[in-house]
């Protein structure tokens, strides 16, 4: 951006050397900047896609193209994408399936969790009854039980044998056995000899029973129930753990259901980027025409016949036809600070030679860009026929300050002293006084007189040292 540029403002007409009387012209500064013709309703294309990345081009119209609404302006390779759709909706079926699996299975976690918690108490109560039972009163009676049978079995080989004896002698007395009694004393020695085993064996038993069975059953009560106490504290802690873990593994693949649902819906919508077509009658060209500017980028690294294009940058830009033309430049700082609201000024087009066209300011920034500089846009009033189309750059000429009648003078013609400025007025008398002055802008070496001249007013100027 070249400086701004000044037009003269002010006439003063030398009547003699050292006096100069007040007169007054326009006083105008103008801004030139470079801007670039944009139209002001560009249609960008981008592959906005979020799962499918090879977009292989098969075919796409020439830069600068005419084309018209529905006509295809890209197409991309299909084959790949349309396989591996089909691969990504049989996937959402079986998912669907495992999802439905999973939840049922929640659901009888959900019932079986109470019902087995319930079970290991039962049965941790039932043990420690049995045990109970067993401490306070079935060992004894166990004992006990073992203890009589021994005694009682030793009481019938008792009676079995005073039974024997009492036979013998009854039949003795009578001297003659005969064959009956023969039978009974036969019996009776058998239910003897019964008797002695019994006893045998219930002594052997009794025995074991007081020596192993009953102790050995104190201790498998014990650990039974201590195996059903263990059972129920561990199945407190693991079964309500279990269904928590149950219950998140169910979240986690119904989030990862729900985002593979996405990701189908989203492999869906990319498709529709497979083909692009013109909205509307237009121009294509290949990049971006943004607000401020028109940028081919890397487009001739992939912008033709079987080349890949990325994602998510711009390929192509159709301008509509009658579309309006803008004109889009940027300033720096300190010219931001210059230019007023709604300014006005030509711009001129290399190759139309002696043409100008009008514009006004209807965009400034309030914010710089990432090069430190103030977006401008402005309208441009061109004729109907021009041959100017967006991407054409101007030169333009923005008017900063205008003052119909304004008063400048040297700057040695003023003394500045304690913070006031102030000029050598010659009064009508031929006398001189010293007249404060109020100054503003400084242009073409003149400095603009606002408040304490008018003109025809005559003051004296020092010969420059």
């Amino acid at each position: 951006m070249k400086s701004p540029y000044l037009l003269p403002a002010l006439f003063l007409a030398n009547c003699f050397a050292g006096e100069l009387t007040i007169k007054s012209q326009p006083l105008e500064t103008s801004l030139e900047l470079d801007a670039t013709f944009i139209p002001d309703q560009p249609k960008v294309f981008k592959i906005e896609a979020d799962q499918w990345s090879q977009f292989v081009i098969a075919e796409l119209v020439d830069h600068g193209a005419k084309v018209k609404k529905d006509q295809v302006i890209l197409a991309f390779e299909a084959e790949d994408y349309q396989r591996h759709l089909a691969e990504t909706k049989e996937a959402a079926k079986g998912r669907k399936i495992a999802l439905a699996n999973a939840e049922r299975e929640l659901a009888d976690l959900k019932v079986s969790t109470p019902r087995l918690l319930e079970g290991l108490k039962l049965a941790r109560d039932r043990a420690k009854e049995s045990l109970d039972y067993f401490t306070e009163t079935g060992r004894a009676l166990q004992e006990e039980d073992a203890r009589e049978s021994l005694d009682r079995a030793k009481r019938s080989l008792s009676y079995q044998e005073e039974e024997l004896k009492q036979l013998l002698k009854m039949y003795q007395e009578d001297g003659i056995t005969e064959e009956t009694e023969e039978i009974i004393l036969k019996r009776q020695r058998a239910s003897v000899e019964s008797a002695r085993f019994t006893l045998k064996k219930t002594e052997q038993s009794s025995k074991w029973a007081l020596e192993k069975t009953i102790p050995r059953q104190a201790v498998d009560l014990k650990r039974a129930y201590d195996d059903a106490l263990l059972a129920h504290e561990t199945g407190m802690i693991k079964l309500p753990h279990a269904l928590e873990e149950k219950m998140l593994s169910f979240a986690k693949t119904q989030r990862s259901h729900a985002k593979s649902d996405q990701d189908l819906q989203e492999l869906i919508k990319d498709g529709t980027f497979m083909t692009l077509k013109a909205p509307v009658d237009g121009t294509i060209y290949y990049g971006e025409i943004s607000d401020n500017s028109w940028s081919v980028g890397g487009t001739a690294k992939f912008l033709f016949e079987t080349g890949v294009a990325p994602a998510n940058t711009a390929l192509m830009s159709l301008v509509p036809d009658g579309s309006t033309l803008t004109l889009q430049g940027s300033i720096s700082q300190k010219h931001r600070l210059q230019i007023p609201a709604e300014a006005k000024g030509t711009v001129s087009v290399e190759g139309l030679e002696d043409a100008n066209f009008p514009v006004t300011l209807t965009q400034l920034d309030t914010a710089p860009n990432a090069s430190e500089q103030y977006g401008v846009g402005l309208s441009v009033e061109l004729p109907k026929e021009s041959p100017i189309v967006t991407g054409m750059k101007g030169k333009v000429q923005l008017v900063t300050y205008r003052k119909e009648a304004a008063i400048s003078i040297p700057p040695n013609a003023i003394t500045n002293e304690g913070g006031k400025s102030s000029v050598k007025l010659k009064m009508a008398d031929g006398k001189h006084e010293m007249r404060e002055v109020k100054t503003g802008r400084t242009v073409n070496g003149k400095i603009e007189i606002l408040e304490g001249l008018e003109v025809d007013q005559v003051i004296l100027v020092p010969d420059p040292e």
